[in-house]
């Protein structure tokens, strides 16, 4: 396992965790620095992927293929689509649209005598600024030294755990917010929330089990349960159909791509 992304997630949660119980931080403060952390950590990952390219110009970064039940979400004028785009897309869109309804979410605190908690606290903000910047800096430092000889897998799937944590935290922690704000609970309620979207990061870069056959148990329950678009298949063979597609993708994604070819 590899032990830096952990200690990075750690350090990410633990910044805005101490600000809330320790520093009392408003909910406008937490909450925009939630927003800013999302933000620097969409614009390192996209440099990542702009500079693993030039270093490495395969397939996936210029045609990208993406896994079964995301390939009609990619943005695409022209049948293909860049590995940057179908990322950097939805991470904006996400980003922008959590801006705009934490400027709404502000306001509704101030008309209904929230002004308290919707203030923003410049000198706690930018320092907690400056901890989320330095852990998420560092780690992109490191992450440099070896860029070279990741593979294209390694740049998609530090894209996919990115989008993962952007719609953690759009979703878990402004819920959490918003119980708090109009339901009159205890600030203390918040912090079932930032526990919450603690353990989902760091489940985000645990190692993940992934058998090569499926369990005994569940091949018997989901051979019982009918299926029109599988018949005469049962679920181990379904398993290793799926998992023969996904590696023909990651291959095929992990092919050079010639020089004349390329297009920004």
């Amino acid at each position: 396992m590899r032990v830096r992304p952990l200690l990075t997630a750690l350090g990410l949660n633990a910044v805005p965790a101490l600000g809330w119980f320790v520093g009392d931080w408003s909910a406008g403060t937490t909450l925009v620095l939630y927003w800013l952390e999302t933000l620097i950590g969409t614009v390192l990952v996209a440099a990542r992927i702009v500079i693993h390219r030039r270093l490495q110009p395969s397939k996936g970064h210029w045609d990208y293929r993406a896994p079964q039940g995301q390939q009609n979400q990619q943005p695409s004028t022209s049948g293909r689509s860049t590995y940057l785009s179908a990322f950097l897309v939805p991470a904006l869109a996400f980003t922008f649209v959590h801006g705009v309804f934490l400027v709404a979410l502000g306001a509704m605190m101030i008309s209904n005598q929230h002004s308290l908690e919707a203030r923003i606290e410049i000198q706690p903000l930018l320092a907690g600024l400056l901890a989320i910047t330095v852990f998420q800096v560092v780690d992109f430092g490191f992450d440099l030294l070896c860029l070279r000889t990741q593979p294209f897998a390694w740049i998609e799937k530090l894209g996919q755990l990115t989008l993962s944590r952007v719609i953690v935290i759009h979703l878990t922690i402004i819920g959490g917010m918003a119980a708090v704000m109009f339901t009159g609970a205890n600030r203390n309620f918040f912090g079932v929330f930032i526990f919450l979207k603690t353990l989902l990061n760091l489940s985000l870069v645990l190692p993940q089990y992934q058998p090569k056959t499926p369990p005994h148990w569940l091949s018997s329950l989901m051979d019982r349960v009918p299926s029109k678009l599988h018949k005469g298949e049962n679920f181990a063979e379904f398993w290793k159909q799926e998992d023969d597609q996904e590696a023909a993708r990651i291959a095929r994604n992990e092919e050079p791509l010639a020089a004349q070819t390329k297009k920004s």
